[in-house]
C-alpha cells in the first residue's frame, strides 16, 4: 500500500511512519519545519518527506492518507483532500486498527513526564529481554528511533489527550485501548481545546471507562487530580505509588534514602540508581517498574534495567558548554515541568548559578493559560530569560525576568553577566537548535 502521511515531522506521526514501512507499506509524508532529532530519524530510516504542504502532492497515486493533528480546516492540501476521493484516516485509528488491535498495550499517560516514563518501560522489557514494540513521543538514548514494531505481544505506547485529528476530536489515547494504564499527573494544559481542569479529568475519565475489568491502573496517589478522577469510577485492578510516608493506602512508596530513592512495598525495599535526576524522575521511573512488575518482571531485574537508562534526547539533556558554562536542553513548556527542572538541577549543582531560558511556543503558552504561575516557576533560578512569540499579546510583570523577543538580546546578556552564570537551562516544546546556535553551543 502507498502511504502519505501529512504532519510527518511530529513525533508521533514519525512513529506511524516508520511502523508503516516496518508493515512493509511505501510511505511517503509532508511537512513544515521539519527540525531534530524527528529530521533525523526520518532520513536514518529512509522514509521520503516534503517540505511544506504543497496541493499537487495528492495529485500521486496513494491508496491511504493519514493526517496529523497538526493539519486542520481551511489549509488548501486538506480541502483538497476533502474534494477528492482519496481514502484518510487519522494516525491513532490508522494504528489500532492495523497494529494495537492484537497486542498487550501499556499506554503511558498524563499532563507531564510521558515520554520518559514510556521510555523507561520500554526499556524495562527489552532488557527483560521481551523485545517490546513501542512508539513513543521523543528519541529515547537506548533507542535507535522512537518507534519499532515488533513479533512481541507486548507494545507500549505514549498516550497523549490531546485530540486525534481535525475531523476527529477525541483524545488521541481513547484509540489505543490499554490493558496497563500509567497516570503520571493531571494539570491544566491544552488551553486551545479544554476548557479547565475539569473537563481534562473528565475526559481522562472517559479513558478510564475502556480499561477492562482484568485491565490495571497503575497512578501517582499525590496528585490531587488524579484522586478526582479516580473518584469519579474505576472497574479496573489498581496500583498507586506515594512520596509521602503518612499515605497509607497507597500501594508503594517512594522515600528518600540519603542523596537517592528507595522504593519500598512490604518488606521489599529497592534502592533506584539512576543517571536522572529530580523527584520527578524518580516518580517516573517508580511508576514504570510498577507497569514491569505486573508483566511478572522481577524488581532487581527492573531495578538493573533502570541503572543502564540513559534518558531521552531533550529532557533534561545536557548538549555542551560555552567556555565553562553547562548547557542543558529541555522540553519543559508548563508551569510545573519548568519548576520541577529547575529544581532538579538546583539539588544536583549545589551553589552554582542558573540562567534560565524559556521561549513560548506552545499554544496554551501562547494564550495566556499559565501567566500567573509562570513567573514562581521561573523565579527560582538565580536569572531568567523569557522569549516571548510574537502571537502572545499578554505581559509578564517580574522585576527579576528579562523578557526578550530575539535572540541577539538573549546573547547579549549572557556574554554581559558570563561571571555570574555556571549552567544555562533551555526549554520549549519546539526546536531550540536556533537559539542554540545564536548563543554559539
Amino acid at each position: 500500500m502507498k502511504i502519505h502521511i501529512l504532519g510527518i515531522g511530529g513525533t508521533f506521526m514519525a512513529g506511524i511512519a516508520i511502523i508503516a514501512k516496518q508493515l512493509g507499506h511505501e510511505v511517503s509524508g509532508s511537512d513544515k519545519n521539519l527540525y531534530d532529532p524527528m529530521k533525523t530519524v526520518l532520513e536514518n530510516s529512509g522514509i521520503k518527506y516534503t517540505e511544506g504542504y504543497k496541493t499537487n502532492v495528492l495529485d500521486k497515486s496513494f491508496d491511504l492518507i493519514i493526517v496529523g493533528n497538526i493539519m486542520s480546516r481551511g489549509m488548501p492540501i486538506i480541502e483538497k483532500l476533502l474534494r477528492s476521493n482519496i481514502k484518510y484516516i487519522s494516525g491513532p485509528q490508522w494504528l489500532y486498527e492495523n497494529v494495537l488491535f492484537n497486542k498487550f498495550v501499556i499506554a503511558v499517560s498524563g499532563t507531564h513526564g510521558k515520554t520518559t516514563t514510556s521510555s523507561l518501560v520500554a526499556w524495562i522489557l527489552k532488557y527483560a529481554k521481551l523485545n517490546p514494540s513501542y512508539l513513543i513521543g521523543g528519541q529515547p538514548i537506548n533507542f535507535n528511533a522512537p518507534a519499532k514494531l515488533t513479533n512481541s505481544k507486548y507494545f507500549v505506547i505514549e498516550a497523549d489527550e490531546y485530540d486525534t485529528s481535525f475531523f476527529d476530536k477525541r483524545s488521541k489515547y481513547i484509540h489505543y485501548r490499554p490493558n496497563i494504564l500509567i497516570i503520571n499527573n493531571i494539570e491544566f494544559d491544552h488551553a486551545d481545546i479544554f476548557d479547565d481542569i475539569d473537563s481534562i479529568i473528565k475526559n481522562f475519565h472517559h479513558l478510564i471507562r475502556i480499561i477492562p475489568s482484568n485491565g490495571i491502573i497503575i497512578f501517582n496517589q499525590d496528585d490531587k487530580n488524579i484522586n478526582k478522577l479516580i473518584k469519579k469510577g474505576i472497574w479496573s485492578k489498581q496500583k498507586s505509588l506515594t512520596a509521602k510516608r503518612n499515605n497509607t493506602k497507597s500501594d508503594w512508596l517512594l522515600k528518600k534514602d540519603n542523596q537517592k530513592y528507595a522504593l519500598i512495598k512490604d518488606n521489599k525495599k529497592a534502592l533506584i540508581q539512576t543517571n536522572l535526576i529530580g523527584l520527578h524522575n524518580y516518580k517516573n521511573i517508580s511508576l514504570a517498574i510498577l507497569a514491569a512488575i505486573e508483566i511478572k518482571i522481577p524488581l532487581s531485574k527492573c531495578i538493573n534495567a533502570i541503572k543502564n537508562f540513559n534518558g531521552v534526547k531533550r529532557r533534561m539533556e545536557l548538549v555542551g558548554k560555552k567556555d565553562k558554562i553547562l548547557i542543558y536542553d529541555d522540553f519543559a513548556h508548563h508551569p510545573t515541568e519548568i519548576e520541577s527542572s529547575i529544581k532538579s538541577l538546583k539539588d544536583s549543582y549545589k551553589n552554582k548559578k542558573i540562567l534560565s531560558i524559556c521561549e513560548i511556543k506552545s499554544n496554551s503558552m501562547i494564550s495566556g493559560a499559565h501567566r500567573e504561575n509562570l513567573p514562581r516557576a521561573l523565579e527560582i533560578s538565580n536569572h531568567a530569560i523569557l522569549i516571548k512569540s510574537k502571537l502572545s499579546k499578554w505581559t509578564l510583570s517580574s522585576k527579576k525576568i528579562k523578557v526578550y523577543d530575539n535572540y541577539e538580546m538573549v546573547l547579549k546578556y549572557i556574554n554581559d553577566n558570563k561571571s555570574k552564570i555556571d549552567i544555562i537551562l533551555i526549554m520549549s516544546n519546539k526546536s531550540t537548535k536556533l537559539l542554540r546556535d545564536s548563543i554559539n553551543i
